[in-house]
């Protein structure tokens, strides 16, 4: 179909272009009850015509999956299976001097996701042209960052993944990009930071190092050669 036959809110590529082209800065009307249903009707158009045109894209196998229910992306219990596709899909966006960050990220019983942080001064102007709303069946959700993180070196670790912290916020922090090893009592993440290109605000001096997490929080520090 012609562009100019669509409606006017899906002739956009992003939920973040339709809002800035639109001038949608709220979904919240209180006072105008039919335009925040309006603009809300219009969002969920938008993000099923972006998911439609996506899954037609998708190798038969996929599609497949997906209407089986299957697909790795429909649960959280699917996390192992995605990590191919995440690795896949990290590697696909890495080289982009404003990308801060790239995750996985799930909830008991809720869909995976890929979200992808990028600088705070990146607006879908510089990424939209080199990250998908959809990658193979997963949706990819982009946010930029509130404020840059610490640069992690040997002796700002303790501070940036302190004693204390939560498996949760080291995978917020790090990426879920780790090696688990589970032992008596602990678990230890290993990342290893020399694979191209380095992720942002990590010192090219840390090669790995290794968040061990005893009773769901982080109890120590270790460093690779």
């Amino acid at each position: 179909m012609f562009d100019f036959l669509k409606p006017r809110h899906l002739r956009y590529r992003s939920v973040e272009e339709w809002r800035e082209r639109e001038n949608i800065t709220s979904f919240l009307h209180p006072g105008n009850p039919g335009l925040e249903a309006r603009l809300q009707r219009h969002l969920a158009q938008l993000r099923k015509h972006l998911w439609t045109r996506h899954l037609k894209r998708l190798s038969r196998e996929e599609r497949d999956q997906i209407k089986a229910g299957t697909h790795a992306s429909l649960s959280h219990k699917g996390f192992e299976m995605a990590k191919p596709i995440f690795e896949e899909f990290r590697a696909f966006v890495a080289n982009h001097a404003f990308l801060e960050e790239v995750t996985m990220v799930t909830q008991h019983m809720k869909p995976i996701v890929f979200r992808v942080k990028v600088a705070k001064d990146a607006t879908w102007r510089v990424w939209q042209d080199h990250i998908p709303p959809f990658y193979r069946g997963f949706e990819v959700v982009v946010t930029r960052a509130i404020y840059s993180k610490p640069e992690l070196t040997r002796e700002t670790a303790d501070k940036l993944i302190p004693n204390g912290m939560s498996e949760a916020q080291v995978y917020a922090h790090l990426g879920t990009n780790a090696r688990v090893t589970l032992g008596k009592d602990v678990k230890s993440l290993t990342y290893l930071f020399h694979f191209p290109p380095p992720p942002p605000k990590v010192d090219p001096k840390v090669p790995s190092m290794t968040v061990v997490i005893s009773n769901g929080v982080v109890v120590d520090r270790q460093f690779g050669e």
